[in-house]
């Protein structure tokens, strides 16, 4: 599996729990210290993501990383 499938993969996930907990996209992105466009662009797939941006997200979802980058 490439990179670019991976970051598709987290996007995916990350916008399927984020909706699963009706949040918007803005919302979301201020819980998790981000702004909206660079939120947009993590769950599309299109840019890498930090650890520490990461840990933010999972904690946010009320995950952990582990189960974000199950793949």
């Amino acid at each position: 599996m490439n990179t670019d499938t991976r970051r598709i993969i987290l996007g995916r996930t990350i916008r399927k729990l984020r909706e699963e907990q009706h949040l918007s996209q803005r919302r979301f992105a201020l819980m998790v210290d981000t702004n909206q466009t660079h939120l947009w662009q993590i769950e599309s797939g299109r840019v890498n993501v930090g650890i520490d941006l990461l840990c933010r997200i999972a904690d946010g979802l009320g995950t952990d990383v582990k189960s974000l980058i199950d793949f």
